[in-house]
């Protein structure tokens, strides 16, 4: 099985003759290698034409076509899900894996009803971008390829400005302007110039589950030993995303234990900065496993060279820094011969793990004290603004956000753009976009969600956002740039409809994160690791900003040129206090210079060409 999930473009016509030739003469972005584009593959039917590249499926059945892009554990599975996924989009049924567990986009043409359907899975593990234009009504796997088959280049400000806030662009915007994203667990209906989007699955919270603790303890073990098994893939060119925390460790071991004809192989990143190397951990779970483990330990250097790679793999611009270690575990695996691998990406969303879990509910506790008690600890904080020390900040943006209801409160981690959005956004951008346009969005997935409980809502939000748009869009692009594939346990759908029947205080007891989770998995990891402070892939971009001199000299390369300040965004004497108060450590804004860097470096790459 190929490794890379592979990409397509496809075109419902205005021509009836279609437009295949168009598409075979079509140059792919610059992250398809010369081998790739040899493995052009495409076919018309009437007007619609499709183009696929890499591991794709494309078929037609008369006059219909089908084209689908997969990754599941065995080639059968990917054959039988594609037939049945094709079977339901002309029957205009929901979809239906038939059991089967991985990732899946399958799009279907009917040409009698002169009808294009697509569908994505429930997480949306691969993207879909659509784009009614000239040509047709346009729609591909990827961002950049249906832009320079459109002709499109304009960026949609709008999009910019939730990408200052969130580190990348959310569904259902894209970076160009008329391109859209399709949503999780959505099907797209287009016909006779109209499109229709129906949701077929959301995860939903209706705390229904009747047992005892004990007996909740055993099902949630079962379930997600279930879910980590049947992800196992044939063969054994297939390792372990390994940090040394909880949900990597959990899955390594489940298979550790279950896969007893050789260790499994296990592949972990470490740095020499203190508080960021997990590579003990890491080390300590795989003795403890008996894994076959892989290390590498990675640089300031070694970010710095893989910049520019980064950047290119992304369709879009992509703010997360941690997308660097995974980058670089990807690769790992990859010269070892993997071609797919096991991650725990999900593990906080479903379980109740995330620190902003535990954090919301001191959070909530303030916000319930009588409202003068609060307005004189807010004018006290205001009292002692003028003093930029770290700990007195971190004090008056405690109180500044516990004053906060939810989901603003819970919006403010990502707010960068809102928070300084007269000082940040030049005049002509503050025309274009409303303060309030991000936190809409997290609104409305506060409000979408079935949940009868602010954890759940919260735990909702950060599936559609933080894993959906951020998280697998963060792991993907990095295998794929590898010529690896990954697969998701956690973020499998019958996991988590049963987790969206334990009640919220089996995520989150009181301050205690993953409290039903540590007791299912007691007995699979170690004291060491069940006991250990999350850390996860994170990179120690803060302390290279602060102390590296080539990373203080990309800082002010990129963010302080001409260039930079030509595209007329944003206001430079906001951006030259980012980085005076961040090398002077009155605060982290890491996140920001970084998410501002890759932005300018993306354009110059992708626009200004």
């Amino acid at each position: 099985m190929n490794g890379r999930i592979g990409d397509f473009i496809a075109v419902l016509s205005r021509d009836e003759h279609g437009l295949t030739h168009e598409l075979d003469r079509l140059c792919w972005p610059d992250a398809y290698d010369s081998q790739s584009k040899e493995q052009i593959n495409s076919t018309r039917s009437g007007p619609f034409s499709v183009a696929t590249i890499g591991h794709a499926l494309l078929q037609t059945d008369a006059n219909d076509v089908s084209v689908g892009l997969y990754h599941m554990p065995t080639p059968a599975a990917e054959e039988k899900t594609h037939q049945a996924l094709y079977v339901a989009l002309k029957k205009n049924q929901n979809p239906d894996t038939g059991g089967q567990v991985g990732k899946f986009l399958t799009a279907a043409y009917c040409a009698d009803a002169h009808t294009v359907s697509i569908c994505t899975d429930y997480m949306r593990s691969t993207p879909l971008y659509y784009a009614e234009t000239s040509q047709g009504f346009v729609f591909a796997s990827d961002c950049l390829l249906l832009a320079k088959f459109a002709g499109i280049k304009q960026v949609d400000d709008q999009a910019i400005y939730h990408y200052l806030n969130f580190s990348y662009v959310p569904t259902p915007y894209s970076i160009f302007k008329g391109v859209h994203k399709l949503p999780p667990g959505t099907v797209l209906k287009y016909s006779n110039g109209k499109k229709n989007l129906n949701r077929y699955w959301q995860a939903s919270y209706d705390a229904s589950y009747v047992g005892t603790e004990a007996e909740a303890v055993d099902a949630l073990r079962d379930s997600l030993s279930s879910s980590i098994k049947q992800h196992q893939p044939d063969g054994d060119s297939w390792g372990t995303f390994l940090s040394g925390g909880n949900d990597s460790s959990t899955i390594t071991g489940v298979l550790a234990a279950h896969t007893t004809e050789s260790p499994v192989n296990s592949f972990s990143i470490g740095f020499a900065e203190q508080g960021y190397d997990e590579l003990p951990f890491a080390r300590a779970a795989a003795s403890h496993f008996s894994t076959q483990s892989y290390t590498l330990s990675v640089s300031a250097t070694d970010t710095l060279n893989c910049i520019d790679t980064l950047v290119a793999m992304y369709d879009e611009p992509f703010g997360n820094s941690s997308a660097i270690p995974t980058y670089f575990c990807a690769s790992l695996a990859a010269d070892h011969g993997i071609d797919t691998l096991i991650a725990g990406d999900g593990g906080d969303e479903v379980f109740g793990g995330n620190e902003r879990y535990a954090k919301d509910s001191i959070f909530r506790k303030f916000y319930a004290l009588p409202e003068p008690l609060k307005s004189l600890l807010r004018g006290t904080t205001q009292l002692l603004k003028p003093a930029d020390t770290r700990i007195l900040n971190r004090v008056h943006n405690f109180v500044h956000r516990a004053s906060l209801a939810n989901p603003e409160r819970f919006y403010v981690d990502d707010s960068f753009a809102s928070d300084f959005y007269e000082e940040l956004l030049t005049d002509a951008m503050r025309s274009i976009v409303d303060r309030n346009s991000s936190l809409n969005l997290v609104d409305a997935h506060y409000n979408d969600c079935n949940a009868n409980t602010d954890l759940h809502r919260l735990m909702y939000i950060d599936l559609q956002m933080a894993i959906a748009d951020n998280d697998l869009m963060k792991v993907n692009k990095t295998a794929k740039a590898s010529s690896v594939s990954v697969l998701y346990p956690f973020l499998d759908r019958s996991l988590i409809d049963f987790t969206g029947t334990l009640p919220a205080h089996y995520k989150v007891n009181g301050q205690q994160k993953r409290y039903l989770f540590r007791k299912a998995v007691v007995n699979i990891l170690p004291d060491e690791i069940l006991n250990k402070k999350k850390q996860g892939f994170g990179l120690p971009v803060s302390v290279w900003f602060r102390e590296h001199p080539l990373f203080r000299e990309l800082v002010h390369d990129v963010l302080l040129s001409d260039r930079a300040r030509q595209r007329g965004y944003f206001n430079q004497e906001l951006i030259t206090q980012l980085v005076s108060r961040h090398e002077k450590n009155a605060w982290d804004y890491s996140s920001e210079l970084w998410m501002l860097i890759i932005l300018e470096l993306w354009f110059r790459r992708n626009i200004d060409v």
